[in-house]
């Protein structure tokens, strides 16, 4: 299985952080974003795929990889994109790296601004064991759920019906940006696109596929790990805190010991 991570956005919300660095390669606790998304995926074995960017921050993404080892068989793609006038949306950017890069099989897609610690062998059962599925995570409130996507499930976990960015979500648990899907997605994207629907998010895509194929979500709980969207200041900021304090421990036990008195 191969991955194609997305980081062709502009993160103007992050201005001015963002405006000379991607936000998928801002630091937090001390490693970049994409360290702990490569991590994640090395963990279940996933090491090969693509990622895109755009023609803004290319030379930095290749700079990352350059350093990090777990992306060594990444393949950096530009999607030539210089603003958000004229960039290509989310989906416009996975039809450019399944075609471009060649990926022929079953995929895993993430958003790169994902930031999280849990490990993703039970996201990968369950699509073994059901077909294309998505990552549902609880969030903490609707006013974040509300700037997400929704999918209500049926008692095996099928998606019945799926909500992009809903005015009253009722709930707290959102889709966050992971996918797994089968290698027949790939023609699904294309035509997704060819029928005039929206390029811009990756849950507008999942609002039109379950209604195609069968969708499944994967349910991941909060002792599991920790989730982030950077896509806020606060939102960094929190990351930032929370990662430190979770390696803090960790910090701690590699010191040696205090000499005896």
């Amino acid at each position: 299985m191969q991955c194609a991570i997305l980081c062709a956005g502009f993160a103007t919300r992050l201005y001015p952080l963002t405006e000379t660095i991607p936000k998928h390669l801002l630091p937090v606790a001390g490693r970049p974003v994409l360290d702990y998304v490569v991590e994640r995926l090395a963990a279940v074995g996933i090491d090969r795929g693509v990622l895109v960017t755009n023609r803004t921050f290319v030379d930095q993404f290749h700079g990352w990889a350059a350093k990090e080892p777990l992306a060594a068989n990444l393949q950096i793609l530009d999607d030539k994109a210089t603003s958000n006038e004229n960039r290509l949306g989310s989906i416009g950017d996975l039809q450019f790296a399944l075609t471009q890069g060649g990926i022929q099989d079953d995929f895993l897609v993430v958003n790169g601004d994902n930031l999280f610690t849990f490990a993703l062998d039970g996201m990968l059962e369950t699509f073994r064991r059901l077909g294309n599925t998505i990552a549902l995570y609880d969030v903490g409130s609707e006013s974040e759920t509300a700037k997400m996507g929704v999918a209500d499930c049926d008692a095996v976990g099928r998606v019945i019906a799926f909500r992009e960015k809903p005015p009253v979500p009722g709930t707290t648990v959102a889709s966050i940006g992971i996918y797994v899907y089968r290698a027949e997605v790939r023609s699904l994207v294309d035509r997704y696109l060819a029928e005039g629907n929206s390029a811009d998010k990756t849950g507008s895509f999942v609002e039109w596929l379950h209604q195609e194929v069968p969708v499944f979500g994967h349910r991941i709980r909060a002792e599991d790990g920790l989730w982030f969207d950077i896509g806020s200041h606060e939102q960094y900021d929190e990351s930032n805190r929370m990662l430190e304090r979770l390696q803090q421990p960790q910090r701690d036990n590699s010191l040696p010991p205090e000499p005896m008195s």
